[in-house]
């Protein structure tokens, strides 16, 4: 397979992970648990391409920062589908206090995405240009859904006193 080719399907599954995110982050945002619990097989088998396309770089010799920069996404979706679906656990989004499983979980989501941003760079100044965007992006559905989280919460709390 061409090395362009591997590079541009690379970008082309970063920017659907960045909107498979900013969905599920929507989708919490509005209380919507259950078309966030059939979105997460789309987000799990996003590991396969990833893992796919970094086991071609691997093979075709493409130079090691794409393997660097590749792997932190792979790592963070494997642990995504042990966290989430293997343990079954029942997600616990804003916990009084964090379990380890959960930071080292969001540690992850970090490195994989700054990751994905720099293999984005390694393509081209706009690609890498195109992901952070996107990263951005992300984080700020992210913030809408604390938003949404902490009113609902205040507005509860003023229920209750």
């Amino acid at each position: 397979m061409d090395k362009i080719l591997i590079d541009n399907l690379f970008v082309f599954f970063a920017l659907i992970y960045y909107a498979v995110l900013v969905v599920v982050y929507l989708l919490r945002a509005h209380e919507l648990p259950e078309l966030e619990l059939k979105l997460s097989p789309v987000f799990s088998a996003l590991l396969i391409p990833f893992a796919l396309f970094w086991i071609m770089n691997l093979l075709i010799g493409n130079n090691s920062g794409r393997l660097v920069t590749g792997l932190p996404i792979i790592i963070y979706l494997t642990y995504d589908l042990w966290y989430r679906a293997i343990t079954r656990k029942k997600p616990h989004h804003h916990p009084d206090r964090w379990p380890v499983g959960l930071i080292v979980y969001v540690l992850l989501l970090f490195i994989g995405s700054i990751g994905l941003n720099w293999y984005g760079f390694l393509v081209s100044d706009i690609c890498g240009g195109i992901l952070v965007v996107s990263f951005f992006v992300m984080m700020s559905s992210f913030g809408y859904y604390q938003y949404r989280y902490n009113k609902r919460k205040k507005v509860q709390e003023g229920q209750v006193a």
